[in-house]
């Protein structure tokens, strides 16, 4: 099972920063980092966060394969 995201599309043609996503997600900026570039998956809860904050759903941003 392989886990992909869009984070860092969507930021890039959105033109936000991982600073602006972390402060309004309430995270870490490294952690934002590490998501972008899969080196961890987020738990449920901070999913959750950075999707309000960018106003999609989970499923918009993260997506699974192999199901």
């Amino acid at each position: 099972m392989t886990v992909k995201n869009r984070l860092k599309e969507i930021l890039t043609d959105r033109g936000i920063k991982n600073v602006w996503l972390a402060e309004k997600a309430g995270i870490n900026n490294s952690t934002v980092g590490n998501i972008i570039k899969n080196r961890h998956n987020p738990n449920v809860e901070v999913a959750i966060r950075i999707a309000k904050a960018l106003n999609l759903s989970v499923e918009e941003i993260w997506s699974v394969d192999d199901l």
